[in-house]
């Protein structure tokens, strides 16, 4: 199963943006980790990691993907492999081995002209001397699952850091310090891509009223008011007003808000999409990619839930 691409939620953005008493539905979504087919496993342990940093890597993965989730359990049982063979639905290994690069580059710095470095009077830049270090790490991971042995991860990420020390620098941040944050981010990465993402997201109704009629319009704008105090009667509201004027893409959208909030993902996209072509425009596909995510967040979570 190849890996889904990455969905970027706009909602939260919109919400900053957003005036304070803008409308908005809060709902919370399911959505699929890009690495689908990992997330179907129940169970994963951690297999030797080669290389001078694997070690690190390997506990840090551990501790990441031990963290409780949104339900206050850990979404993957974490097993300890033993001799007699692995017990966990799917293995991760791989090779973990970060590299220092020295250099000597020149820096304008700042230093006394005149006094002392504790009590001075006067100071001037001069060019010196200093070593830079380059710290990469670029681990490699995969995943197998145990029953046929089928990779369904496999990731290489670089990261690098530059970290430049000068004569009488006071502080200093060392090549250790950097590789372990970097450590800390691989597991990160690695969670974030088998792990479904629960989100709660506030998205604005939509409030344009172009192209309806005095009494249309202030109908509408009656039921956004109303929609945070009684969003069912508000969606009712919308229903009905789609049956007197069918196809304005305000209300259309709305409609979409109002079966996306409801679960129901297929009829939220085909209000989204009627509402696009209403509008004669793409400001709708996001709520179209959206919904289509989080229906296979929910089937993905269902087939899990079932031992598939």
């Amino acid at each position: 199963m190849r890996p889904i691409v990455g969905f970027t939620i706009i909602a939260a953005a919109m919400a900053a943006s957003t005036p304070v008493e803008a409308e908005v539905f809060a709902m919370t979504g399911h959505f699929p980790a890009p690495y689908r087919a990992v997330s179907l496993l129940r169970s994963i342990g951690v297999d030797r990691i080669a290389g001078r940093d694997g070690t690190a890597l390997a506990l840090a993965i551990e501790q990441k993907l031990s963290r409780a989730g949104p339900d206050g359990r850990p979404y993957y049982a974490v097993i300890a492999l033993s001799r007699r063979g692995p017990d966990a639905d799917g293995i991760i290994t791989g090779l973990a081995d970060a590299s220092v690069r020295e250099t000597n580059v020149k820096r304008q710095v700042e230093v006394c002209a005149e006094g002392t470095d504790q009590k001075c009077t006067k100071k001037e830049k001069v060019e010196a001397l200093c070593l830079q270090e380059t710290v990469t790490f670029a681990p490699t991971l995969r995943i197998a699952r145990v029953t046929d042995g089928q990779i369904l991860y496999s990731e290489t990420r670089t990261q690098t850091d530059t970290i430049v020390t000068c004569p009488k620098d006071k502080s200093k941040r060392t090549p250790r310090q950097s590789i372990d944050r970097m450590v800390r981010t691989a597991a990160d990465r690695l969670a974030d891509d088998i792990i479904p993402r629960h989100e709660n997201n506030r998205i604005r109704l939509r409030e344009e009223r172009d192209g309806m009629d005095k009494a249309m319009a202030q109908r509408f704008r009656d039921s956004i008011k109303s929609s945070q105090r009684d969003p069912v009667a508000a969606c009712g509201e919308w229903a009905a007003m789609d049956g007197d004027r069918p196809g304005h893409p305000s209300i259309l959208f709305n409609l979409g808000l109002c079966a996306e909030r409801d679960g129901d993902y297929a009829g939220a996209e085909r209000l989204y999409a009627q509402a696009g072509q209403a509008a004669r425009g793409s400001a709708f596909a996001e709520g179209v990619e959206r919904v289509r995510a989080l229906a296979v967040g929910r089937a993905d979570a269902a087939a899990r839930a079932r031992g598939e």
